[in-house]
């Protein structure tokens, strides 16, 4: 067997260019040898070393080598033009091992051995090249080092875990920091306003005035539950003297079951959720039971479930003590909601992890899929202790996932029931038929699987394949009958030694030899009952034809079956036909000594309908895809589908797999046991132990020790809050991440965080009440100046709505926003809206509706850190033009009556309302008289199916304007 290679470069055959790369070293040598002399001394290096390598080693690697293994190109991911990344070695291990060159891949290589790789592949080196070589390697392989020469990336987890986990800021273990000193004492509202001003008196700078209250409520209401607060919810707060106001405000938002459906959906752009599986081949593509994901999101920020806790039940929920209640089994669908990728189990791992890695811990390790990170201290090795977590889970069957609830309508159940089992049954008979047609054609073709033995089996040493009537039998019914004749044959001696004794003849001798076996068979047939009985059929019927080969032995016992199997169909078809009992055997001895085996209750011939199943051709397979998938359809579709969690369990077995070289699942690395990242875990990490290891793969995660998880959570809530994180690479906290803003703050808000027992809404609180949050927008040309892009906080930007948010606040404003809350989503881009919030619309991997991706919708093939945010003409044109925006402004229209308020009072009190329910202010007296203005000028335009009335209009101006779509 040929050796892994590790890829050389030959040497050409022209002299010119021999001689071009001998005076380019020449010259090299000349330059850098001052510079590698000293370098040699530092490195206590002999100087009679240096001198070897610089004449007999370095020319050969740069002549034979470099091409395909230097700076810029290295096949099978070697490279020779330094130590370092000589050291590192190649995709197939280890290259070079120093003071021993028998070991060595290198050395081995260049022998140019028969039955190894040989390099240069396009002529051995000279012996003398050979010799300076393998001497060099023994040696030690000394390597005079330069400043110029290049440096490698460490890899196979040669990072320097040690120096990194204390230098960069994210690997550093989360502290509480000393609040510092500030002079401006007046703005403190919350302890994290410490940080804020001190970086800002830093650079002469201050926070901007607090916002007026009308403006904070708004801020505090979109940016909590993604809904305006309403006029009278405006006046209340802007009127209450109490010195509780705002945290009593703040209170009673979260309280609110709106906030888990804004901050819910937050959430599931990190976990790319979806409700279908991308592109599936025939088989249904939509997720029946995604939506009981979404809502289990939903939930736990509404019940204010402790995100370490959070974080365990999306990883692990099947293996927590859920006290009766399985509704956090739906947490799973964080792992199992994605894309599916055609099936590919590799890729759907890879998407875990990714989404486990940077949606949770800012690491991008899916880099480390095909090679050691790049940047980042996460080996291939590492990724692949989370592959193989992963892969020693699988998903039940979706008629198998566990119920977590009741629908709404019994009856609506009931129906579903029904009709569920009526398309059960479909595949059931569909299945029993096919199995009854394969059995009873088994029984007639035992020739074929005989034969197919005989090839398999390399029977008497035949080469010529054997002639099937239509096609060979499935590998697994040859594997059943060569089990059944290995097993049972001898219970049946009468039929099969006549077998037993032919198949043993070699190639070239049968046809004589078979002769006089067959000769003696019948002989001592004729001499029963004194002698040893033989099945009277068989005996004559190989007599009779004389078989040449061992592949007409398998014709001539098929023959025989066959007519006995259509004897037993005839006998009872004549009992049928003359209405009498049924026999039970045939009436002749040898020919039922047959039939017993075709029905033997072993016999391969009466196989299950499951092992029927796993022999069906494509035809078959996919009729029963396309009858499964009316199943799944109906799980999709009717109201009466009871909710089920889509969940993960462990296998019997745990998977220990190996590292993938290049990502390649066909090339096995090192064993990469189960277990977390070395530089999270430490040097003393332990592989886990329970089953799959997504529970300790969680409680790491989730650890207070772990220095990644609160950091990145606290900076994605941030984010949401201000616009910008204070690291503005929210899911990347690697070595190439932005550095934190304010890291100081980072810590304080994490360590508080997990202090106070992993609450998110102590989270809000916290930031919401500091002075930081509450300043105002104001316009500083110093500020600009010295912090253009407001990284110090020296102000809060104004922000655009989100879609949900915006689509929300419109169905708010209008009267229609729905109560309804939960259950199967619902399609956006119909006419009539649905009013349910946003977040419980129909995501469609495939066709993604174009409203979303006009305002920004999140990226759903993977874990989305932060939506883009653009300014486009489609978004005006939707705002003018769209249904909803048309639809939606008539229907405010008439929820307030404007027309009718106008004529019955004045229009003034018209648009003092409209104003109101829209913008929850009073408009001033020039808005009034612009107001009235607009309506004079559409007085006259006529309603139509085509046209809206002036009213109509004026809401719709109204419902986008800034002062509606941004928040202050």
């Amino acid at each position: 067997m040929k050796r892994l290679q590790i890829l050389f470069q030959p040497s050409g055959n022209s002299r010119l260019i021999s001689g071009v790369i001998s005076l380019s070293i020449l010259m090299l040598l000349a330059c850098t040898m001052p510079a590698l002399v000293q370098a040699a001394k530092e490195k206590k290096i002999p100087s009679e070393q240096i001198e070897f390598f610089e004449k007999e080693i370095r020319p050969v690697l740069v002549k034979r080598c470099y091409a395909c293994h230097g700076p810029k190109k290295q096949e099978a991911s070697l490279r020779l033009d330094s130590h370092a990344w000589m050291m590192k070695g190649s995709d197939s291990g280890v290259a070079v091992i120093p003071g021993d060159p028998l070991k060595s891949r290198m050395i081995q290589v260049i022998q140019y051995d028969d039955d190894d790789s040989q390099m240069p592949p396009e002529g051995k080196m000279p012996p003398k090249e050979i010799a300076a070589l393998t001497r060099w390697v023994k040696m030690g392989t000394p390597w005079p080092i330069s400043k110029n020469d290049p440096t490698v990336i460490p890899g196979s987890g040669s990072y320097d875990y040690a120096t990194l986990s204390k230098s960069h800021w994210a690997f550093r273990p989360v502290v509480n920091p000393k609040l510092p000193k500030i002079k401006n004492q007046q703005r403190i509202s919350s302890p994290l306003d410490y940080f804020v001003i001190s970086r800002l008196e830093e650079k002469e700078l201050s926070l901007s005035p607090p916002v007026d209250r009308r403006k904070f409520i708004r801020r505090a209401s979109v940016d909590l539950t993604g809904l305006p607060p309403s006029y009278e919810d405006v006046e209340t707060f802007a009127n209450d003297p109490s010195p509780n106001a705002y945290e009593k405000l703040i209170d009673r938002l979260l309280a609110s079951p709106d906030y888990g459906e804004r901050w819910g959906r937050h959430w599931l752009d990190v976990a790319r959720y979806a409700d279908t599986k991308g592109y599936v081949f025939t088989s249904e593509r939509r997720y029946p039971y995604s939506y009981t994901y979404r809502d289990y999101v939903i939930r736990a920020f509404n019940e204010d479930l402790p995100y370490d806790r959070f974080i365990q039940e999306q990883l692990a929920a099947d293996q927590l003590d859920r006290k009766g209640d399985d509704r956090s089994l739906a947490a799973l669908g964080f792992m199992t909601v994605g894309r599916r990728y055609r099936g590919n189990i590799h890729d759907i791992t890879d998407d875990r992890i990714d989404l486990v890695s940077r949606g949770l811990l800012g690491l991008t390790a899916s880099c480390a899929r095909c090679h050691d990170h790049k940047f980042d201290p996460v080996p291939s090795k590492d990724y692949y202790s989370l592959y193989s977590v992963f892969v020693s889970s699988y998903e039940p069957a979706e008629k198998d996932l566990p119920l977590i609830g009741k629908p709404k309508s019994e009856k609506a159940y009931k129906e579903y029931q029904v009709e569920r089992s009526k398309r059960q049954k479909i595949i059931d008979d569909y299945q029993h038929d096919e199995g009854q047609k394969f059995r009873a054609n088994a029984r007639l073709t035992v020739a074929e699987v005989l034969q197919a033995i005989a090839f398999k089996h390399k029977l008497t040493g035949i080469d010529e394949k054997p002639q099937y009537t239509k096609e060979a039998p499935h590998r697994r019914y040859v594997d059943l009958w060569q089990a059944f004749l290995t097993n049972k044959a001898k219970l049946y001696p009468a039929v099969f030694s006549p077998w037993m004794a032919l198949t043993p003849i070699k190639k070239g001798e049968f046809s004589t030899k078979s002769v006089e076996i067959i000769q003696k068979l019948v002989e001592q047939e004729a001499k029963t009952p004194s002698g040893t009985r033989y099945n009277h059929l068989i005996v004559h019927a190989l007599k009779n034809h004389h078989p040449q080969s061992i592949y007409d032995v398998c014709r001539i016992y098929g023959n025989v079956f066959k007519e006995v199997e259509l004897q037993w169909i005839k006998t009872l078809e004549d009992a049928k036909k003359n209405k009498i009992k049924l026999p039970e055997k045939l009436n002749d001895q040898n020919a039922e000594e047959l039939r017993q085996i075709l029905y033997h209750p072993e016999s391969p011939t009466v196989v299950s309908d499951e092992v029927v199943q796993s022999m069906f051709n494509r035809a078959q397979r996919n009729k029963i895809r396309q009858l499964q998938k009316n199943i799944e359809t109906l799980d999709v579709t009717s109201p009466g589908s009871p909710p089920r969690a889509m969940v993960l369990l462990d296998k019997e077995k745990s998977v220990t797999s190996h590292v993938h070289l290049r990502g390649n699942p066909g090339r096995r690395g090192e064993i990469a046991p189960r277990q977390f990242f070395r530089i999270l875990a430490g040097e003393d990490r332990k592989p886990f132990q329970k089953g799959s290891g997504r529970l300790e793969l969680a409680q790491s995660i989730s650890s207070r020790e772990n220095p990644l998880t609160a950091r990145v959570f606290v900076n994605r809530v941030w984010m949401h809050h201000f616009g910008e994180g204070l690291v503005r690479t929210p899911s990347d906290f690697g070595v190439r991440s932005a550095l934190p803003t304010h890291p100081e703050l980072l810590d304080y808000l994490a360590y508080q965080f997990m202090n106070e027992g992993w609450s998110v809404k102590a989270l809000h609180k916290s930031i919401m009440l500091s002075a930081t949050y509450r300043q105002s927008f104001q316009k500083s040309s110093k500020a600009v100046m010295i912090d253009s892009d407001n990284r110090l906080l020296w102000k809060h930007a104004p922000q655009r709505m989100g879609f949900e948010a915006m689509r929300d606040s419109l169905l708010f404003v209008s009267g229609q926003l729905s109560k309804e809350r939960g259950g199967k989503s619902y399609l956006i881009d119909k006419i009539p809206t649905d009013p349910r919030r946003t977040v419980y619309s129909f995501v469609d991997r495939n066709n993604l509706p174009n409203v979303f991706r006009t305002f920004d919708f999140a990226n759903v093939e993977s874990s989305t850190a932060k939506r883009p945010f653009t300014t486009v003409p489609q978004q005006a044109l939707f705002a003018m033009n769209s249904p909803l925006l048309i639809e939606q402004s008539g229907l405010l229209v008439k929820d307030l009556n404007l027309e009718k308020m106008a004529k019955e009072k004045s229009v003034d009190a018209a648009i003092v309302a409209l104003y109101q329910r829209v913008l929850a202010r009073k408009p001033t007296a020039d808005e009034i008289d612009l107001g009235k203005n607009f309506l004079i000028h559409h007085r006259d335009q006529v309603k139509s199916p085509a046209r809206m009335s002036g009213w109509e209009k004026y809401a719709q101006v109204l419902c986008t304007s800034n002062e509606f779509m941004f928040v202050d």
